[in-house]
């Protein structure tokens, strides 16, 4: 297969980031975006008539999703957020394809290279994208604390909050006539605490669920949380209310399901667990 000079690295209509500076210390990957920029230059490959593209994403998300994962990522070199999907119904990424080749599991944080075939943006969430799953992901590199802020966006409500609440959340739904203007799906934000609620589910052959309430531009939130790792954590620990420091978000708008689309907390990430200089 011939390689193209040159693959696209524009974002679209994504929620743009601020641009990834050079770092110094541990962190080889993210402290030299270049090697971000020259990657997603190396080309484009054909897979059943469509182009493909190489990205390198910083990995923000691993979430529970169907009966696989949602992962996503800001691609470092166009600073835009990456939603690799399947070609399934749900759209989830299954075990064996999100694999590394060493049989390891993508973390929060890792930096990882991926082939995607094509966007598939649907609605609002236009960050999504065909991945190829014949092309195992590799791990290049970690991020650091540092590194967080520089990719952290602005301060503003997480889409709309119109006061239409499920009854244990707070601003964690958007009606789908109120979303008919929203333009992407995801967001990573900063908040200086988390109260991480335990409670029994109301039906109780579900057994429990993990909520994470935090303020965020002036702004109250109790959201679900998806990201597998707290969800267990904080499950083990049985019902109740628990508090963690600062910490980053991935923030997530899911898709449709009774008419609502529901935000979710798909990614928890403790300072006091990452390092600053390297991942």
């Amino acid at each position: 297969m011939r390689r193209r000079s040159r693959s696209s690295k524009r974002g679209g209509t994504c929620a743009e980031v601020p641009p990834l500076r050079a770092c110094r210390g541990a962190c080889p990957c993210l402290g030299l975006a270049w090697r971000a920029q020259r990657c997603a230059r190396r080309g484009a490959a054909s897979f059943g008539g469509h182009v493909e593209t190489t990205k390198r994403l910083v990995c923000l998300a691993n979430s529970r999703k169907h009966h696989g994962r949602c992962v996503a990522g800001i691609d470092m070199a166009s600073n835009t957020w990456v939603r690799p999907i399947s070609d399934r119904t749900g759209h989830e990424v299954a075990e064996h394809e999100r694999r590394y080749g060493n049989g390891a599991e993508p973390r929060v944080l890792d930096v990882i290279e991926m082939r995607l075939v094509e966007r598939r943006r649907s609605g609002f969430q236009r960050e999504n994208w065909l991945m190829d799953p014949t092309v195992r992901w590799r791990r290049t590199g970690r991020a650091s604390w540092d590194d967080l802020r520089r990719l952290e966006q602005p301060a503003e409500p997480l889409w709309i909050n119109s006061g239409d609440d499920t009854y244990k959340g707070v601003n964690d739904r958007v009606s789908v006539a109120q979303a008919a203007g929203l333009t992407d799906s995801l967001r990573l934000i900063r908040v200086d605490s988390v109260t991480i609620t335990v409670e029994q589910a109301y039906d109780p052959s579900r057994g429990l669920e993990v909520r994470a309430g935090f303020r965020h531009s002036e702004c109250a939130y109790i959201l679900r949380v998806t990201d597998c790792v707290y969800e267990e954590r904080f499950k083990g620990r049985g019902v109740g209310s628990y508090r963690i420091g600062e910490s980053f978000l991935t923030v997530s708008l899911g898709e449709e399901w009774s008419g609502y689309y529901y935000k979710m907390v798909a990614a928890i990430i403790e300072r006091r667990e990452v390092r600053s200089g390297g991942g």
